[in-house]
């Protein structure tokens, strides 16, 4: 894939203003014309453009995350105890646009915790976008993360198999923080990435560690052809895996990818989050 320099960067922006899409290759910014994710579960975001920081009880918090910046998490209404969905954003992203898509598929039934990487420093500050500087980095991360939600919400959280959401390079690196983590995960969600990792080895260790199912999603049909081999793979290990496709969509996690993806995370995915799942 052919990166796009820097300096064309600069000068997209320069034409049109900050970049508003929170959406990138793996390897490089690319800035696309389309709208950011919608705000959801509570009112606007604050003047950081993230985030809203409610009351106590339920919403959209500030997460303190010992030995790495604050995280993300929705809050789910209740007493629970709830599960939890750990969301991994792309390169050039940021955690609360990560938390307000996927808690528009949770509604309120879990937790969604999204951990911020590390700020970006080759742009322009205010652009506001994080990467995950490698893989190792990423697992100490989520590890840290998902500590300090249990040690903050105490016994709203249950003690049962994860949820890990996954996009481009949380995607990639979805595989090798499970074969590194102790979390059993019992439902994996891999939006436009990560299907070249599924080896022998990993599909094994994956399901070894309470794994159940593999939800791919795929807005490009590259990306469609690329989840065919895994697929087969994870299948026949007894796995339960589907793939939603929302063709021209583009390399994004938002309108018509999640539209196609709430058949097959009710089916795979909720069951891992809910009790009785």
């Amino acid at each position: 894939m052919r990166s796009t320099p820097l300096g064309l960067l600069l000068l997209v922006a320069a034409c049109d203003g900050a970049p508003r899409h929170p959406l990138a290759t793996a390897e490089r910014p690319t800035v696309e014309p389309e709208r950011p994710p919608v705000t959801a579960v509570n009112p606007a975001p604050d003047a950081g453009g993230d985030a809203p920081l409610v009351g106590p009880g339920a919403g959209t918090r500030a997460l303190k995350v010992p030995g790495f910046a604050e995280a993300v998490v929705v809050v789910p209404p209740g007493r629970g105890p709830f599960g939890v969905l750990v969301a991994a954003h792309g390169n050039f992203d940021r955690p609360g646009w990560q938390c307000s898509t996927w808690s528009q598929l949770v509604r309120g039934r879990a937790f969604v915790l999204c951990p911020r990487g590390r700020l970006r420093t080759d742009i322009p500050v205010e652009w506001e976008r994080y990467d995950y500087p490698s893989q190792a980095a990423m697992n100490r991360e989520f590890d840290a993360a998902l500590n300090a939600l249990r040690e903050t919400y105490g016994g709203r959280v249950a003690r049962r198999p994860i949820a890990y959401v996954g996009f481009s390079l949380g995607a990639i690196y979805a595989v090798g923080y499970f074969r590194a983590t102790a979390e059993s995960i019992g439902a994996a969600v891999l939006i436009e990435g990560g299907h070249s990792f599924w080896s022998s080895g990993a599909i094994r260790d994956f399901s070894r560690n309470g794994g159940r199912a593999v939800f791919f999603a795929c807005g490009q049909r590259s990306c469609v052809h690329d989840a065919q081999d895994p697929m087969r793979r994870l299948r026949a290990a007894g796995l339960d895996v589907d793939l939603a496709s929302a063709p021209g969509a583009g390399h994004g996690y938002l309108g018509r990818i999640v539209e196609q993806m709430a058949p097959g995370f009710e089916r795979l995915v909720m069951p891992v989050l809910q009790p009785g799942g």
